[in-house]
């Protein structure tokens, strides 16, 4: 970026004022457009706690030049560390959507921000966040990993920023209603009972009445949240939506949600395998989704994603960190070998070539992993 970025302070946001120019973060993306007018002392101090910028140009267009400006250098910041705040934040904002104190929408746009801005930061690392990060929360962290994957996925349509931004809040508020409920059937060994299953099926309606009274007005966010377990073919709930009527910006929340969803371990069964997903949604044939959206999505994500773990023919272990030119050959940084032990730095290999191939993917818990997967990126964890 050839303009300088210029860390903002309290007394340059006043309180019922426009802005004089616009925000962006640290990594130089716009965050709140200029003329926007500060409503109270809470914003500000969000804001200011988050990090925010202005250009160069921009504010000295409008400041007297002999006003003393400092100059900040964006810091090379970890997506990791960007979603666990969001996932710690979603949680009490979640909580207090009745609190007529604070402002539901924007504290949601505000994740929604930070979400797009990890991944753009390294789109392979935020979807490594899936398998790398951990959650208190399943509910909260399942929401995150779909609102990720959405991003990416709406994105890669050229589906435009604002519709984006609606796309990820519905993904991050869709189970507002169904939190408690989902925390029990994670740990659930026993099949839905009637009530349970009601409440499944009633949920996206609660939500949408939860996040109205939330003073939510977008009706894209809206309607992605009312619409997130419709299917293409009528199946769905809980209007039966079928063909057009099935909101194509929905689909990618839908499709991320399944996928999150198998992918996460249960009580009561063992963790299904990425490609077994993976096989699962191309032979579904547009029962579910376009089967276009479903296309990109195991493009997005190829054979191997980032954050898997995996054994390579020559007995290295490593994590996979970014899709290679073929789906079935990524790159893997290894960290380690057995029965030689961890190496001192990561190596990469092209897993093109054929003392490089993956032979079997690991498991999260797998014995022989002894290091740290997020390290491998080596961001700046401050």
């Amino acid at each position: 970026m050839a303009d300088k970025l210029i860390a903002l302070c309290a007394t340059d946001l006043i309180i019922g004022e426009p802005l004089q120019w616009p925000i962006y973060d640290s990594n130089g993306t716009f965050l709140v457009k200029k003329g926007f007018i500060i409503q109270n002392a809470s914003q500000i101090e969000r804001l200011i706690s988050r990090g925010v910028f202005g250009m160069e140009s921009e504010i000295l267009h409008e400041k007297s030049p002999d006003l003393e400006i400092q100059i900040e250098k964006p810091q090379d910041f970890s997506p990791f560390k960007i979603l666990e705040d969001v996932t710690s934040q979603l949680a009490i904002t979640l909580l207090n959507s009745e609190d007529d104190k604070t402002s539901f929408t924007e504290q949601i746009m505000m994740l929604v921000h930070d979400i797009q801005r990890a991944c753009d930061r390294d789109a392979h690392a935020a979807i490594a966040s899936l398998f790398v990060l951990e959650g208190d929360s399943y509910p909260i962290k399942h929401s995150v990993d779909v609102a990720v994957l959405s991003e990416i996925m709406a994105k890669s349509s050229a589906v435009s920023v604002a519709e984006r931004q609606s796309i990820i809040a519905a993904a991050l508020t869709m189970n507002i209603a169904m939190i408690g409920l989902q925390e029990i059937l994670y740990r659930q060994e026993t099949p839905l009972s009637t009530e349970q299953n009601k409440l499944l099926k009633e949920h996206p309606r609660q939500a949408v009445m939860m996040l109205r009274k939330a003073n939510v007005e977008d009706k894209l966010w809206l309607q992605c949240v009312l619409s997130h377990h419709e299917t293409i073919v009528g199946t769905g709930y809980p209007n039966q939506l079928t063909g057009e009527q099935y909101p194509r910006a929905t689909q990618f929340i839908a499709l991320a949600d399944r996928y999150c969803a198998q992918l996460s371990p249960r009580s009561y069964r063992d963790p299904l395998l990425h490609k077994g997903i993976l096989r699962d949604i191309f032979l579904d044939k547009g029962q579910t989704v376009e089967p276009e959206i479903a296309a990109l999505f195991i493009k997005e994500l190829g054979f191997y994603p980032p954050g898997l773990l995996v054994q390579l023919v020559n007995s290295e272990i490593g994590v996979v960190t970014k899709r290679g030119e073929r789906p079935d050959s990524p790159f893997v940084h290894v960290c380690m070998k057995p029965r030689v032990g961890n190496y001192s730095n990561p190596i990469m290999r092209n897993t093109t070539m054929d003392e490089y191939k993956i032979n079997r993917l690991l498991l999260s818990d797998d014995p022989d992993v002894t290091f740290e997967r997020r390290a491998v990126w080596r961001f700046s964890e401050d």
